[in-house]
């Protein structure tokens, strides 16, 4: 977005240790609660505003009231006050104190919270002043600030603002979830932003990408407005069905996943609506590497994917090799890679690579929106190994104090006749399965996928295949887990009511198919199906 810088210059740094007069405390105390209770009042109406929203801003909104609520805080600040300091002395130790004990978790989610007690707090202080931070400003406008409030970007969402930049923040905080889901433009970490900008310097701000450009030139002016006009001409193509439920007309929720392949396809998929990413391929990484990156350089690659999709899930599918993808380290080439070392048997094989993987992984989990999944998999003992490596791997990231997910979920990709046959054991071992069709189609048939001369014999639509999905759809919903179809059969028009039919609860497609089949399975009433 291209548009005009208005900055939000925080309040003048209060003292915590300001006293008072012994008989100034009572009016103190009075001070403190009128600007709690307004600022309360102030949240409800902006509660009361998007209740029609998504169940997400409400709960975010309900967090700020329930904090500025809180009977033990708020008997501290009285209690401090009553210690004869001013009020606003009162409410600076007490929210340092909170503000600490939130920064010295070592969770990283936690510690993101720590940043909004700050802006809580600047709020209440300017309350307690009866000051706004935030006045009209003409739609468009770029607001630069320290920090942001949850409330503060609903009312820049109704001024119509056009982006935001802060100071300080973390992609976790309620203010960004806030920023994403009304689809406001917002760079945060912008270190010295508001001595850098000034006001009314012409910005334009890439949230893509991260950028913040400043006083731009003719060139910069022609390539942003360019971008912007064929995002805007994608967006009206895409029309009202991104906004619409994913909901058959009988009323079953179907949740709609994105495949990506590397992090710039995730803007795609949040463009058509997606509600996570189902699959992410790594092996990709690996090929256009032509070599097995280390950790760092991994955890790179998947954080990047992650802090982009984020608040949405991440479906991380761990390395698919095999010698037709990647022979290092294998004893000789094989003549049939597709009933080789391949997917779990090669990682297990190379465990080296394995654990790198898995480490980088976790890492990138720190913020609880990523899975594992585990491709190929075939015996029970497969899954118990690596559920075992990854509790190795844990507890090495542990000793070095690196933050990750410590109950991130772990999924199997059902792609053999094998899994889906033992698929009631294989749910009590994990969170959730995927079904990889083209693959499952492939084994169970006995037909190369890649040979024309059987091409006739590659049949999704198998009674076969139905059948083995059925039974790990039913194994799955009797042991409590979820159940998606990531392979090519999830995005095939004639498909989507037999797989809603079987009881699937998820689809992973490519992001140019999934807006097609969101209608597909609008239209579809499955109390009206014939079995």
């Amino acid at each position: 977005h291209q548009g005009k810088a208005v900055l939000v210059i925080p309040e003048q740094i209060v003292l915590p240790s300001i006293q008072i007069e012994r008989e100034r405390v009572e009016e103190e105390i009075n001070r403190y609660e009128l600007a709690v209770s307004s600022l309360i009042k102030e949240f409800e109406v902006i509660l009361k505003r998007v209740k029609d929203d998504s169940a997400n801003v409400s709960a975010i909104i309900e967090t700020n009231i329930l904090y500025l609520s809180d009977p033990v805080i708020k008997e501290a600040i009285i209690n401090i006050i009553k210690r004869r300091y001013s009020a606003e002395s009162a409410i600076i130790q007490e929210f340092d104190n909170q503000k600490h004990y939130f920064i010295s978790t070592k969770d990283s989610l936690l510690r993101d919270r720590a940043s909004e007690i700050d802006q809580i707090k600047e709020r209440l202080l300017s309350s307690i002043r009866n000051k706004c931070l935030v006045h009209n400003f003409p739609e468009g406008t770029i607001v630069v600030a320290q920090s942001v409030l949850p409330a503060e970007v609903l009312r820049f969402d109704e001024l119509k603002a056009g982006g935001i930049i802060t100071e300080v923040g973390g992609i976790t905080s309620h203010s960004s979830i806030l920023a994403r889901t009304f689809a406001i433009p917002e760079i945060i970490d912008v270190q010295n932003a508001l001595n850098r900008i000034k006001e009314g310097d012409e910005l334009i701000i890439d949230g893509y990408n991260g950028f913040v450009i400043v006083n731009p030139d003719e060139k910069f002016l022609k390539k942003y407005k360019e971008r912007k006009i064929a995002e805007e001409e994608h967006k009206k193509r895409l029309g009202d069905l991104v906004k619409l439920d994913s909901v058959t007309k009988d009323g079953r929720k179907v949740s709609l996943l994105a495949n990506v392949d590397f992090p710039k396809d995730v803007g795609a998929a949040i463009l058509v609506g997606a509600e996570g990413i189902g699959l992410v391929r790594t092996e990709h990484l690996v090929i256009s590497n032509a070599q097995i990156p280390g950790e760092d350089e991994q955890f790179r690659f998947y954080n990047e994917i992650a802090e982009r999709a984020y608040p949405k899930p991440v479906n991380l599918r761990i390395f698919d090799l095999g010698s037709d993808k990647y022979a290092e380290g294998l004893p000789r080439r094989e003549p049939n890679p597709a009933l080789g070392l391949r997917g779990m048997r090669f990682l297990l094989h190379r465990t080296d690579l394995l654990k790198t993987q898995i480490k980088a992984i976790l890492r990138a989990s720190k913020n609880k929106n990523v899975s594992f999944m585990l491709p190929m998999v075939t015996t029970i003992n497969e899954v118990v190994t690596v559920k075992r490596i990854i509790e190795a791997c844990k507890k090495e990231l542990s000793e070095k104090n690196i933050d990750y997910d410590t109950n991130i979920p772990i999924g199997l990709m059902i792609e053999t006749p094998a899994a889906a046959i033992i698929s009631d054991e294989l749910a009590k071992l994990c969170d959730f399965f995927s079904i990889g069709t083209n693959d499952l189609t492939q084994y169970t048939l006995a037909v190369d996928r890649d040979n024309e001369l059987v091409l006739e014999y590659f049949d999704a639509f198998s009674p076969a295949i139905i059948r083995l999905m059925k039974m790990v759809v039913d194994s799955a919903h009797k042991n409590g887990i979820s159940v998606s179809v990531c392979g090519d059969l999830a995005g095939h028009s004639a498909a989507t009511k037999t797989l809603l039919e079987i009881g699937i609860d998820k689809l992973s497609v490519p992001s140019s198919l999934l807006l097609e089949l969101k209608n597909r399975v609008r239209q579809t009433d499955l109390q009206e199906q014939e079995k």
